[in-house]
């Protein structure tokens, strides 16, 4: 079981993003008195849930012709 820094850490993500995840239900954990801990399969899940291929990335929208504009 993993602490939230610890999680952050193999993310690459702050301390505060990792508890945003949580409260909002994308990253699953456990709370134990308080505490909470997040297991490898839950971060192998999130990770597998987020996981994008290269046909997935965001199409860029051609860029405007400007043709008023002299260079």
């Amino acid at each position: 079981m993993l602490k939230v820094a610890a999680v952050a850490n193999r993310l690459n993500l702050s301390v505060s993003k990792v508890y945003e995840l949580i409260d909002r239900g994308r990253l699953g954990h456990h709370r134990m008195d308080g505490a909470i801990r997040v297991s490898d399969e839950q971060l192998r899940a999130y990770l597998e849930e987020t996981k994008q291929g290269p046909g997935d990335l965001p199409k860029k929208s051609p860029r405007p012709r400007l043709k008023h504009i002299k260079v």
